[in-house]
C-alpha cells in the first residue's frame, strides 16, 4: 500500500496518507484542525493546499436591531395614540401639568432685602447694664394726706342679772316610776327537716344481717325506727298484748333489704306491717 507524506501549510505537521487519494478530498489537520484539501497539480502530482473559509454573510449589528424594534415601537405607540385621542389628551394635561410642577418647584422666588443695621448702634444693643446701676431712676412715693376718724364712744359693760342666784337648787321625785320589765327572745322556729321516703328506705340493701343472741322484739323495732328516722304506728290490738312485743327474736340474713328483714322481725310475733301516707302500720297478721 502506497503512503504519501505531506506538510500541513499551517503547523507544517508531517501528515501521512495511505491508499490512493483523490484530488478535491478535504479533511482537518490532526495538530491545529485547519481545513485542507487535496490538489491536484499540473504534473501529476498530489500536494495538500489550505481551504478558503466561505465568506459568512454578516447581518446588522445589535445596535442597530435594538434601533430598529425601538423605532417600530414607537410607530406603533403613535398609530395608537392617534387613533385613541381620549388618551392622547389625558397624556398632554399630564406633561402639561408635571412641567408647571416642575417650574413652580424650580423657581427662584426674589428675596427682600432686609436694611442695613449700624455697628455702632449694634454695639450699643449687645452691651447689657452694669449690675450696680439702675434701670430708672427712683423716685420717693409722696405720703397721703391722712384725715382722722372719729374715734368709737366707750360704752360701760354692764353684768347680766343672775335671776337664780337667790334660789335653791330642788331635785323633784317622779310620782310614778314605770318598772323594767326585760323581753323574752322570741322562739326560734326549728327548720322543717323532710319527711324520710318510706318506701325507698325499706328499699335500702343490707348485704348481712345477725342477731345471734334473743332481743324482745321492740327493740328491734326502735332500731328499726332509727334507721328510717320514722316512727312507727302499732295497732291498739297490739299495743294491748305486752307478750308480743316482748317476743325474743334471733336470727341471720345475708342479701337482703330493709323490707324483708322487717318482715321476718314481725313473723316471728304474728305480726305484719304496712305502708300507708308513709307511715309504716303494725298490726297482726290475718289469721292470728
Amino acid at each position: 500500500m502506497d503512503v504519501t507524506t505531506f506538510h500541513c501549510p499551517h503547523c507544517r505537521a508531517a501528515l501521512r496518507m495511505r491508499g490512493r487519494q483523490t484530488a478535491g478530498t478535504r479533511f482537518h489537520c490532526p495538530d491545529c484542525e485547519q481545513p485542507l484539501q487535496i490538489t491536484a497539480a499540473e504534473e501529476g502530482t498530489l500536494s495538500l493546499s489550505p481551504v478558503e473559509s466561505e465568506p459568512v454573510p454578516q447581518g446588522p449589528s445589535p445596535l442597530t436591531l435594538k434601533t430598529t424594534a425601538a423605532l417600530t415601537s414607537i410607530r406603533q405607540g403613535l398609530k395608537y395614540l392617534a387613533a385613541s385621542p381620549v388618551l392622547l389628551s389625558w397624556i398632554v394635561a399630564g406633561t402639561g401639568g408635571l412641567a408647571i410642577l416642575l417650574m413652580i418647584l424650580f423657581d427662584e422666588s426674589p428675596t427682600i432685602p432686609q436694611p442695613e443695621i449700624d455697628a455702632s448702634v449694634k454695639a450699643d444693643d449687645n452691651q447689657e447694664p452694669a449690675a450696680d446701676q439702675p434701670l430708672l431712676p427712683e423716685v420717693a412715693a409722696e405720703p397721703e394726706p391722712g384725715i382722722p376718724e372719729p374715734a368709737a364712744p366707750e360704752i360701760p359693760a354692764v353684768p347680766a342679772p343672775d335671776q337664780f342666784a337667790h334660789q335653791p337648787l330642788i331635785a323633784v321625785k317622779p310620782n310614778q316610776i314605770p318598772p323594767l320589765v326585760a323581753r323574752k327572745p322570741d322562739p326560734q322556729e326549728e327548720p322543717a327537716v323532710p319527711a324520710t321516703d318510706v318506701t325507698l328506705a325499706l328499699q335500702i340493701p343490707i348485704l348481712e344481717f345477725r342477731q345471734s343472741e334473743e332481743i324482745p322484739l321492740s327493740t328491734l323495732i326502735s332500731q328499726f325506727e332509727e334507721m328510717l328516722d320514722t316512727k312507727f304506728l302499732i295497732a291498739d290490738n297490739v299495743k294491748n298484748d305486752p307478750r308480743l312485743l316482748e317476743t325474743p327474736v334471733s336470727f341471720s340474713q345475708k342479701n337482703t333489704n330493709l323490707s324483708r328483714l322487717l318482715t321476718q322481725i314481725l313473723s316471728e310475733a304474728a305480726l305484719t306491717f304496712s305502708v300507708k301516707s308513709n307511715k309504716i302500720h303494725i298490726e297482726r297478721a290475718e289469721g292470728s
